[in-house]
């Protein structure tokens, strides 16, 4: 939504200083209108400073210089769904990687519900400059905007919006199966939309494409995500052969429910394939723990306890936006939206170096997994 809101107020003020420069007319109405038009210039510039304060990207810690890349790819054996244009889907994706020729492991990135493709933007530069080709998928109608290579946005649906907005906390039997039926929609297009992604960079790294494919290493994969984003990558995980590792920034495994029974989602008994890491914050951890003191249990937990390898970091004073840069490209959004009192900057250097450490070990055979359980 940040970016979305950025590029509305450039539009504003391009619009602005156009009617500023149009044929002069005489007296005093051109000076009304000049003085208006700068007015109006002059506080759409203090208002976006405001909501858009000039910022620095956090330092990356690798020797890779990072070149970045996007693009935008039809799935022709998809229809859109949320038109009725019969239009097939086409998803934009970016990548960063590094200017250097090798071979590197590949980390896909899904964004949470109203994200945006560059949520993560500081992971994926850290990831790249550390020698990763890292990619970020904007997931049409789910983000807030999407804009692809040919200047077409696509806003967030409002009913998808609503529901989000919605989801979860009601404990009505009634509501709750109706929240676990969206969920079970949700996956179904964001995994769909993941599994197109890696299937089309595959088949251009084994075509031979230039560009960021040339650098691609099949044999190492890793996804990751934030809130819904990492419920998608977790539940990618379990299905495909081709994955090794998983992390989810803070989000609801709503892919291991498998079904709903007797005003509950059932969880999936088959123990978690590779290895996952779950990220949260410690109101999330402490709730999940509240639960188990009512006798139930958080699928998180629950995928944990019967995983090949579950770890779970725990971030002190964080809010759920902590674990993206919003609050650091616009700290005003980012406290309406929900964020803890932990430093900004300090928490998502913390969420990078976690995010490397756990690739580095899994896909690089790199380092140790020397994570705390508290940051």
């Amino acid at each position: 939504m940040v970016y979305l809101l950025h590029e509305r107020m450039e539009e504003m003020e391009m619009k602005t200083e156009k009617a500023a420069k149009d044929k002069k007319q005489n007296g005093r109405r051109i000076g009304a209108r000049c003085t208006v038009a700068v007015g109006i210039i002059v506080l759409l510039a203090a208002f976006r400073l405001i909501l858009f304060p000039p910022y620095q990207q956090p330092q990356v810690t690798g020797s890779y210089e990072v070149e970045i890349r996007e693009y935008t790819w039809e799935d022709a054996g998809r229809v859109e769904t949320f038109t009725d244009t019969g239009e097939n889907r086409a998803l934009t994706v970016k990548f960063w990687y590094p200017k250097e020729e090798g071979r590197y492991p590949l980390v896909v990135f899904s964004h949470g519900a109203f994200g945006v493709i560059d949520s993560n933007y500081s992971t994926c530069m850290e990831l790249a400059s550390n020698g990763y080709v890292a990619v970020s998928i904007a997931h049409p109608y789910h983000a807030m905007y999407v804009k692809d290579v040919n200047g077409k946005t696509t806003l967030v649906n409002s009913e998808f919006f609503k529901s989000a907005m919605t989801a979860g906390g009601n404990h009505d039997p009634e509501e709750e199966e109706k929240i676990y039926l969206n969920s079970v929609e949700w996956m179904a297009l964001r995994t769909a939309d993941e599994n197109f992604v890696l299937d089309t960079i595959l088949d251009k790294v084994k075509q031979g494409e230039e560009g960021p494919f040339r650098l691609v290493d099949p044999e190492k994969i890793g996804l990751f995500g934030h809130s819904m984003g990492g419920a998608c990558s977790v539940a990618l995980g379990r299905e495909r052969e081709d994955i090794d590792a998983v992390i989810d920034l803070e989000g609801t495994m709503l892919g291991e429910y498998v079904g709903f029974e007797n005003g509950t989602e059932v969880f999936n008994q088959e123990p978690y394939p590779i290895p996952v890491l779950d990220v949260n914050s410690e109101r999330v951890h402490e709730e999940a723990e509240r639960l188990a003191d009512m006798g139930l249990q958080y699928v998180n937990f629950y995928v944990g306890e019967n995983a090949a390898d579950y770890r779970e970091v725990v971030f002190r004073d964080a809010g759920h936006l902590n674990f993206t840069d919003l609050p650091l490209a616009s700290p005003v959004l980012a406290k309406m939206l929900g964020v803890g009192k932990v430093d900004a900057r300090t928490c998502i250097e913390n969420v990078n170096e976690v995010v490397l450490c756990w690739f580095d070990y899994y896909l690089k055979d790199k380092g140790e997994l020397n994570l705390k359980a508290v940051y």
